[in-house]
């Protein structure tokens, strides 16, 4: 059987973007409940009252929008995109099996930053290259993280920024350049590593061109663990809307591992994108919400506001087989 296009373009560019993958339908309704979710909060947040749009009126977020506290991972909205048919079956032309299991991840939900149109609290996100991988097995293809795009997604509403290609260079690259170095690395048990200017110049004079992938309303965009990327915000007019997915083949767990799975599951925890490793956020980091004063919010919660019913097609994805 030959290859499908999207997953050579993966390979060759270390990204890329299939269309058409949820219905744009699913993409409205998610909209509408992400915003309600923030509307539910204490804080006073309103989507049509710019005077709200700060930390003050928010909840807790990573990078001002990724948001992975609160028991979101688990909202009835965020499992819809999760268990969308046509996401499972791109994952499952990548590994080559339909016996697959899901991350818990967050979402998105970056109004754009600007004295025009957006926030005026902060300023727009900087560069911050990364990597999601061990450096010390970055000879292997792990994974291929996904964003479920929901909302047209241009040059100026923020979104995935990457060096194009430069997931098949890092081995020259270290050997050039002495190897990883503590201070950027995340450890050996971890899955990261950072990259300061002068790394990034490194990969620029190699040809990695850097890409500013945009979407329209409904696109799975994919990227290998491996590419150099980070995350920018919006600066037009448009809020970005997105949910993390990722997917890899039930057999990498052990039955303890599943069964572990299972408890993240139902405790409403969420995980990072790696599907088989359990790693919850709040415990690798020790990191309740907090309000900007640095007070743990207290309306933090272990429950979603809308748990989702353990149906088939969600227990498939949390590794569960009747």
């Amino acid at each position: 059987m030959s290859k499908p296009q999207f997953l050579i373009d993966l390979e060759e560019n270390g990204y890329t973007v299939v269309k058409g993958v949820v219905p744009k339908e699913h993409c409205k309704e998610f909209q509408e409940s992400a915003l309600n979710w923030l509307e539910g909060f204490p804080y006073g947040f309103k989507r049509d009252d710019r005077s709200t749009w700060d930390n003050e009126h928010l909840p807790y977020s990573f990078k001002a929008g990724l948001y992975n506290r609160y028991a979101v991972n688990h909202e009835e909205f965020v499992w819809k995109i999760r268990t969308e048919p046509a996401i499972i079956d791109t994952f499952s032309k990548i590994w080559g099996t339909d016996d697959l299991i899901g991350s818990f991840d967050g979402l998105n939900i970056a109004l754009p930053v600007n004295e025009k149109h957006g926030r005026t609290d902060i300023k727009p996100t900087q560069a911050w290259p990364h990597i999601d991988q061990n450096p010390r097995r970055i000879h292997l293809f792990e994974l291929y993280q996904g964003i479920a795009n929901l909302s047209e997604n241009g040059p100026d509403d923020g979104g995935l920024v990457l060096l194009r290609g430069s997931q098949k260079l890092h081995e020259e690259f270290f050997k050039e350049t002495g190897g990883w170095k503590k201070e950027q690395d995340s450890g050996a048990d971890q899955n990261g590593y950072g990259y300061i200017k002068e790394d990034v110049e490194w990969y620029r004079n190699k040809g990695c061109e850097e890409v500013k992938v945009c979407a329209g309303e409904g696109d799975l965009i994919l990227w290998d663990s491996r590419t150099i990327h980070w995350n920018a915000s919006p600066v037009g007019e448009r809020t970005r809307f997105v949910t993390y997915v990722c997917y890899c083949p039930r057999s990498l767990m052990t039955q303890e591992q599943l069964d572990k799975k299972l408890e993240v599951f139902r405790a409403h925890k969420g995980t990072t994108h790696w599907p088989q490793m359990n790693v919850i956020p709040v415990e690798k980091h020790d990191a309740l919400p907090k309000r900007p004063d640095g007070s743990v919010d207290n309306a933090d919660r272990s429950v979603p506001l809308h748990p989702v019913k353990e149906t088939e097609a969600i227990m498939r994805v949390v590794g569960v087989r009747a």
